[in-house]
């Protein structure tokens, strides 16, 4: 039968990852993710550039319209959710550092 340490005050065990470290690694997906709707968001905007001026506006495809009015709407959510996400990377940060810190004294 494997021997186990009981929980000591002050004492975490190393396999057990601590609040701020949980955060921490939250972060790190987190600013992935920004990282990569930015990318996404750069690249619908240039999509939409193309389609917008390479297809004459008298070729009288519906759908072509649509597609560029849609890249045009995804775009701009996209920069939304970047500028929303950026923001909540900004505060996770500060609660990392908060708890890396420990209490103010």
């Amino acid at each position: 039968m494997p021997m186990t340490l009981p929980n000591l005050p002050g004492h975490t065990p190393a396999a057990e990852p601590s609040a701020a470290d949980a955060i921490a690694d939250a972060l790190e997906k987190h600013k992935q993710v920004a990282d990569d709707i930015k990318d996404v968001a750069e690249e619908l905007s240039v999509v939409h550039a193309v389609l917008d001026t390479q297809i004459p506006g008298d070729v009288g495809h519906e759908d072509v319209g649509e597609a560029v009015a849609r890249t045009d709407a995804l775009e701009k959510r996209l920069n939304e959710s970047a500028k929303v996400l950026e923001e909540a990377t900004e505060a996770l940060e500060q609660e990392v550092k908060a708890l890396q810190t420990g209490p103010a004294s």
